[in-house]
């Protein structure tokens, strides 16, 4: 904390003042101005530790934030006078593109500082050794099977997912799920508070409740919604291609009626 006041001195012929300024102890916390990733695969993962001294003369109680596609760990803590900590700062873009944030300290006694964060995620060279696969004529109820390869000619591990959906339509479908559970929880709130007179037992199954539909709101999130079909079926489903190989995937095909089917499938592959 930081004290001021003013002497008020008077003379017989004039008045002044003499201010006087008590500057508190200040934690310090060397963080650098910037921080460049340079160029990075899209849809991965690359991570930067910095090693974090205590540079001030009082202990340090902070917290960290960021914006995405950069996150920040640890985001609280504390750290004494003189010691030193490892910040891991991790850039995962999931558009290509320049991308840039500021990463804030803050302390307990209000100051803020600001570190520049900058990185460019470009596309590597991975891809499918084809677009399209046909399967043979099969027998109802019997079975035969293709294979599609996975080239990684990048110098990253790639992972692999194959979906029911793009990338919008998977949005578009995880946020009417959760418009959908966000009626179900109003619905099951307002129908808890009609039939109970709040107490405090009760506001314990009220924030039971609600703890309840914000883990199923997050499952909906973190639903990859990998592809599935009664006719077709992928192996592996997901998995990593590590630089310079590639992964053989075997497409099954199991027909019901005598017809011809078709079916669209989206590899996700991080770079």
């Amino acid at each position: 904390q930081d004290y001021f006041h003013q002497l008020l001195c008077n003379t017989e012929k004039e008045q002044f003042i003499v201010p006087i300024r008590a500057i508190g102890a200040r934690a310090v916390l060397d963080f650098p101005d910037q921080l460049d990733f340079s160029v990075c695969p899209v849809k991965h993962s690359t991570q930067k530790t910095l090693l974090v001294h205590n540079l001030g003369n009082r202990a340090a109680h902070y917290q960290i934030s960021t914006q995405r596609p950069f996150s920040v760990f640890p985001g609280m803590g504390t750290l004494g006078i003189g010691d030193t900590m490892q910040v891991t700062v991790e850039f995962h873009p999931l558009r290509t593109g320049d991308h840039s944030a500021s990463l804030a300290v803050h302390y307990d006694t209000g100051e803020d500082t600001h570190t520049s964060l900058h990185g460019t995620a470009v596309d590597v060279h991975i891809t499918l050794d084809r677009n399209s696969v046909t399967v043979e004529k099969t027998y109802i109820t019997l079975s035969n099977h293709t294979t599609v390869l996975i080239h990684n000619q990048s110098d990253v591990t790639a992972h692999f997912q194959w979906k029911a959906f793009d990338e919008e339509e998977e949005n578009l479908l995880k946020l009417r799920q959760c418009r959908r559970l966000c009626w179900q929880e109003k619905d099951k709130l307002n129908d808890f508070l009609k039939r109970h007179r709040v107490d405090t037992t009760r506001r314990e199954r009220f924030a039971l409740l609600s703890r309840i539909l914000q883990s199923e709101r997050a499952k909906v999130q973190g639903d990859p919604l990998l592809f599935s079909s009664d006719i077709f079926s992928i192996e592996p489903m997901e998995g990593e291609v590590r630089p310079n190989c590639s992964a053989e995937i075997s497409v099954f095909f199991k027909p019901q009626q005598a017809r011809v089917y078709k079916q669209a499938v989206y590899c996700d592959v991080s770079g």
